[in-house]
């Protein structure tokens, strides 16, 4: 057995990682050609391949879904064919190699590591061939919708009862509030060899998502013991562990001693809806999606705390970037009701705000996808949103202290705008050691973390206090 197959490989070093390359390209001008190429290539390219996983034999329905009149004609129609075939083909192949992967992972008897390493590198390729296969659809990028629009009207509104949950967010409390409550029984796979130690992954029921798994990768570091735990949520349409290569402070925090606990949020990854692309659902349901996502990753997150403090982990932090930092901070409100097993520590925000509205209704990326006009079109008026705000904003006390709050805020945000995220780390009294405030974008800002570590160095740092 060569080392090659004993183990995952290191990740790829990024070269944005290194200076003086980084210090130029990690500026605001990066963050305007980065929303350009998420609103205008990725997200047309993911409605059209949605579009061809759901319809791959009916091209009248491919179109609209794609939100075109008609299948084109010509050469554009034969090349759509032919893309439509490919990712066919393609997600077939993942099938296969998803299946191979599972039975290794969870097998009742663990396989050897060549077995398992080998198995976990013919789904990472094969997840990524199936994504790669958006390029596919590049003829029609200009006409393609972004989001297939699914939003209930305000009237026809009506978000369970349970949506009013812990410390009035929308988060709903855990049975037995303020005793140790039952946890979703969590399944362990075996340890595949990774460059850095032990890679497992975690799923269970999702508390909030009926007929629904959540999943998380978990990363241990290498000849720690019982490390402290970072779970760290991803942002919209951040699909990780289907992207070979896919850049994350991932392996920073790992040499740093933390164990890292990766979840895979709803509708994201192996959790995607058939029709829709990852996350899609969020933006497409309105106020109902981001309710949704929010309540039911919450709970997993407060799963996945209660499972890594059984696992070892005397403190644990968590935190993200954009969606997974507006996740994060209403759970570290709504957590203070909760049992003290299912209550993280610390707390790590990168591109947020304490604002929805705003998110909502200025922010850049929110607009470059027409969602005021789509909110507008489904009868949602400004009265309307703002019935909702307290429900996605954490307008309460986080159950953490101030000193283990750390936060990262790119003056030039657009996406999540700044002021709204200055004004929430104002308000809970973040220490001007714990604020790191730089003249960076939303995409900068969050990319730059592993160049400029200073806010995983200080978590890293809370999460080790004595």
């Amino acid at each position: 057995m060569t080392e090659r197959d004993s183990k995952l490989p290191v990740p790829r070093s990024n070269p944005l990682d290194w200076n003086p390359l980084g210090a130029l390209v990690m500026r605001p001008w990066y963050d305007r050609l980065a929303l350009h190429a998420v609103s205008r290539w990725y997200l047309p390219l993911s409605r059209a391949w949605a579009a061809a996983l759901a319809h791959p034999d009916d091209e009248a329905a491919f179109a609209e879904a794609c939100g075109l009149t008609a299948f084109p004609g010509g050469l554009t129609g034969s090349r759509l064919r032919r893309a439509i075939a490919k990712t066919r083909q393609r997600a077939r192949d993942y099938r296969s190699a998803d299946e191979r992967w599972l039975e290794a992972l969870f097998a009742p008897v663990a396989p050897s590591d060549s077995v398992l390493v080998a198995r976990e590198r013919a789904r990472l390729a094969a997840a990524s061939a199936l994504m790669a296969a958006r390029s596919g659809f590049t003829p029609i990028r200009r006409r393609a919708a972004q989001v297939r629009w699914r939003m209930t009207s305000p009237n026809d509104f009506a978000p369970p009862q349970d949506w009013l949950g812990s410390a009035g967010t929308c988060i709903a409390p855990p049975a037995g509030k303020g005793s140790a409550a039952p946890l979703s029984p969590v399944e362990v796979s075996h340890p595949v060899p990774g460059p850095f130690g032990p890679e497992r992954w975690l799923r269970f029921p999702s508390p909030g998502l009926p007929d629904d798994t959540a999943w998380a990768r978990v990363f241990e570091p290498a000849d720690v013991e019982n490390p402290p735990s970072f779970i760290n949520l991803h942002g919209i349409g951040m699909e990780l562990d289907f992207w070979s290569g896919a850049i994350d402070s991932t392996a920073s925090l790992l040499r740093k001693g933390l164990r890292v606990i990766r979840p895979e949020g709803p509708w994201h990854g192996r959790r995607r809806i058939a029709g829709c692309y990852g996350g899609e659902p969020a933006m497409a349901l309105g106020p109902e999606g981001f309710l949704k996502l929010f309540s039911s990753w919450a709970a997993e997150a407060g799963v996945m705390t209660a499972w890594a403090r059984q696992n070892g982990s005397r403190r644990i932090a968590i935190g993200g970037v954009s969606l997974g930092a507006l996740t994060s901070q209403l759970t570290a409100v709504a957590a203070g009701d909760w049992p003290e097993t299912m209550r993280p520590d610390a707390l790590l925000l990168v591109a947020t705000s304490g604002n929805a509205l705003d998110v909502a209704m200025t922010g850049s990326l929110a607009r470059a996808v027409d969602y005021p006009a789509a909110l507008a079109r489904a009868g949602w008026s400004p009265e309307d949103l703002g019935r909702y705000a307290p429900l996605l904003e954490p307008r309460g006390v986080p159950a953490m202290p101030a000193a283990r709050i750390v936060m990262t805020l790119g003056e030039a945000d657009s996406v999540t705008p700044f002021d709204g995220g200055l004004a929430l780390a104002r308000r809970w009294g973040v220490p001007t050691d714990n604020l790191f405030i730089r003249p960076q974008g939303h995409f900068s800002v969050s990319l730059d973390l592993n160049r400029q570590p200073q806010p995983l160095d200080r978590i890293a740092a809370i999460l080790k206090e004595e």
